[in-house]
């Protein structure tokens, strides 16, 4: 059942998740990938000879021959196909070591999503100025990448319930339409983007919400890492288990904060059978949270004029 249907299942889902800060931030699951390792340098000898009677050494050595565009494909292929879902741990991580630091970018930018519309749910929780939020918010998000456009709709089981926000870069791009929940939202109106109002709850703005941000800030932060003369592959690559479902985390850990870098450190966590990532989160320089993110139900659409038009029936504008 989809937790976004599920609110008691929602929270025990965000409590595991949780905790899994937690504990990754510890180490205690550090499966650890040198990013460094000689394996990684250049072309392996293992190249040149690929053949072998071990069918898991042959997988990656004709993994780690591939260029990094064939790489990030061919990692969306497996997941695509769930042939990952049957490996056991120690060869996804040898696939893991094996993959160029130039394919976690690439699979970024060109294969972790594709979609230029879509909906889905999420789970968020904040420290915006210096307070993590003490409830987390669940939306409801409809997005369009290309013009940017977005709904986004408070529900009742997470923090500011009621609330809804459109915004349209086509008709109003420094604005969002909107209204706060409770009796308040019988008053809807417009704020600026980027004014204190709209980032009252969050450290993001509107533009941000698409799970495209995402990807933008690992190509970032890659920038960052290379001008530094770093690698871009993450720190940490782990397996880690989420209520019973086992997940890929990839952390990078950044020299600095912003703005080279998008926070001090990063993790994703992807569950194996979606190439877009199912969670996210954020750390300062001093180890704190700065923001946890689960992404459920990511669905793909095609819009029509009527979304993202504030007289639509199903919104609650006045």
């Amino acid at each position: 059942m989809s937790t976004s249907r599920n609110p008691l299942a929602a929270r025990t889902l965000l409590c595991a998740l949780a905790g899994l800060c937690l504990v990754i931030s510890t180490g205690t699951f550090a499966q650890e990938i040198n990013p460094n390792s000689p394996s990684l340098s250049g072309t392996s000898a293992e190249c040149t000879r690929a053949a072998t009677t071990d069918s898991v050494n042959t997988d990656v050595a004709h993994f780690r021959c591939l260029t990094a565009d064939e790489q990030a494909a061919s990692w969306r292929a497996r997941i695509e196909d769930h042939s990952l879902l049957s490996l056991p741990d120690n060869q996804i991580l040898a696939l893991m070591d094996a993959m160029k630091p130039e394919a976690f970018v690439e699979y970024a930018r060109s294969d972790m999503i594709l979609h230029n519309a879509y909906e889905y749910s999420m789970f968020r929780q904040e420290r915006v100025f210096g307070r993590w939020s003490a409830r987390p918010d669940h939306m409801i998000v409809r997005y369009q990448d290309n013009p940017r456009k977005v709904y986004a709709k408070w529900l009742p089981d997470g923090a500011h319930a009621g609330q809804e926000i459109l915004y349209d870069e086509t008709t109003d791009p420094d604005s969002v339409y909107g209204h706060v929940g409770g009796p308040l939202r019988i008053v809807s109106g417009k704020v600026a983007i980027d004014g204190p109002f709209a980032l009252a709850q969050s450290r993001h703005s509107v533009r941000d919400i698409g799970l495209q941000f995402v990807a933008r800030t690992i190509e970032h932060d890659a920038h960052s890492f290379r001008a530094e003369g770093l690698t871009e592959k993450p720190a940490h690559i782990e397996l880690v288990n989420v209520q019973g479902t086992r997940m890929l985390a990839w952390t990078w850990i950044a020299p600095s904060g912003p703005p080279a870098h998008y926070a001090q450190r990063v993790r994703l966590l992807f569950d194996l059978q979606h190439p877009w990532p199912t969670g996210e989160a954020a750390w300062d320089a001093h180890g704190e949270l700065l923001e946890m993110i689960h992404f459920e139900d990511v669905v793909p659409r095609h819009w029509s004029e009527s979304t993202f038009d504030r007289h639509n029936s199903e919104y609650g504008f006045r």
